[in-house]
């Protein structure tokens, strides 16, 4: 086992920094320059296993990533992340406890996770991404925000690319620029849909006087703001 102080390791930032720490939140990864800077920084050549401690700094172009103990496998490209992480690049940001990925494609992020990229942020006790297919889950629940408004549930998943997410337990949808709130057993949102939102399952909706009520409620937000719905029994 190699240690080393305060030495930069180029090849495992640019792994931790452009995949982990910001794929979650939607960033793309590229080529430049990487370190890894810890207290101590130790590498085994036979297993491929590189770790730091203490102060952990990882620099990839203008993304950084902190924490307190940092692990990075070359050979299965597993990697770990751990201590009052936060992580920044360009728009986009990543606080948690620990991030932790696997083989450069999925990454979980655990403890108080709140991520955000430009007007888009989520939060929750974990966040499971996977880069291949931008999809986003929030397993124990917890809130998807936009320009347009938030959406909350004690499940939650979300396709990326599409704009589109969908959440089981105590769904809640609100929408203050359109003076619009929903609710029900489940929801599903489709942005590309001109904000259209379907409501299962005791499903209530709300804009400035006109209330529903249904146990299957698809309403239709129009480029104005306004509700045009389907309710059936």
């Amino acid at each position: 086992m190699k240690s080393i102080h305060k030495k930069s390791i180029a090849a495992a930032a640019a792994v931790l920094l452009g995949i982990s720490s910001f794929a979650i939140v939607g960033a793309e990864p590229s080529n430049g320059a990487s370190e890894l800077n810890g207290d101590v920084v130790e590498y085994n050549a036979k297993t491929g296993l590189m770790t730091a401690d203490g102060h952990v700094v990882l620099k990839h172009n203008d993304g950084v990533a902190r924490g307190s103990h940092a692990e990075y496998n070359t050979k299965t490209q597993d990697g770990l992340l751990t201590g009052g992480v936060v992580a920044d690049q360009g728009d986009t940001h990543l606080t948690c406890d620990s991030v932790r990925f696997f083989g450069g494609t999925q990454v979980v992020a655990e403890g108080n996770v709140h991520g955000s990229k430009g007007d888009k942020a989520y939060e929750g006790p974990r966040a499971e991404y996977s880069t291949d297919n931008e999809y986003l889950r929030l397993p124990a629940g917890g809130t998807i925000t936009t320009a347009d408004g938030s959406f909350t549930a004690d499940y939650m998943e979300g396709w990326m690319k599409e704009n589109h997410a969908r959440g089981v337990g105590n769904a809640y949808v609100t929408s203050p620029k359109r003076n619009f709130e929903g609710g029900g057993d489940e929801a599903e949102y489709f942005g590309e849909e001109s904000g259209k939102v379907v409501l299962t399952g005791n499903a209530w909706a709300i804009q400035d006087n006109n209330r529903l009520k249904s146990q299957r409620l698809t309403v239709y937000l129009d480029e104005k703001g306004q509700a045009q719905t389907e309710a059936a029994q």
